[in-house]
């Protein structure tokens, strides 16, 4: 039987269709519905992120820990640098697109680690870790997809197509 806990992770991360989020909001990957390169591109603010970005950085994350949870090799993520890569500002729908597969490819193979990952680890200390359990890994994943998601569809809402 799979633990609690890893359940309730799979459905905060991808809810079964028709079922929504406790919070109300879409998932990450729900959040980019319908978002274009132009509106992926834009910033409030020069100092601030971009949905492209933020994006982005959701993946990254998603990447890294499964590569935990895998016991993966690091340093693979195809986008330069890894956390928050570089977004060219000349870019358009092409290089949204592939970057949106991206995204969904890295949260597609996190919910496969998840899945498959041994739940009676879920108390143990993660490799290389003197402070962190597998159980508070993915509970970190969950409430970082979450936040910067809520930044996401917060951007979605700031934008007004010129």
């Amino acid at each position: 039987m799979k633990d609690s806990r890893i359940e309730y992770i799979l459905q905060t991360l991808n809810p079964p269709p028709g079922k929504g989020l406790w919070y109300g909001g879409p998932t990450t990957i729900g959040s980019l519905k319908g978002v274009n390169y132009k509106q992926a591109l834009w910033k409030p603010d020069k100092k601030r992120h971009s949905i492209w970005e933020l994006a982005l950085h959701i993946a990254y994350w998603n990447y890294a820990v499964r590569n935990k949870l895998i016991e993966g090799e690091s340093g693979k993520f195809p986008r330069n640098p890894s956390n928050w890569p570089k977004i060219n500002f000349k870019a358009g729908e092409n290089e949204w697109n592939a970057d949106k597969k991206l995204i969904i490819t890295e949260h597609n193979l996190l919910l496969e680690a998840i899945q498959n990952f041994n739940s009676k680890k879920l108390d143990e200390r993660v490799p290389k870790s003197t402070k962190w359990t597998y159980a508070d890994l993915l509970m970190g994943i969950v409430t970082h997809n979450i936040y910067h998601t809520g930044q996401i569809i917060l951007l979605k809402r700031l934008y007004k197509p010129k």
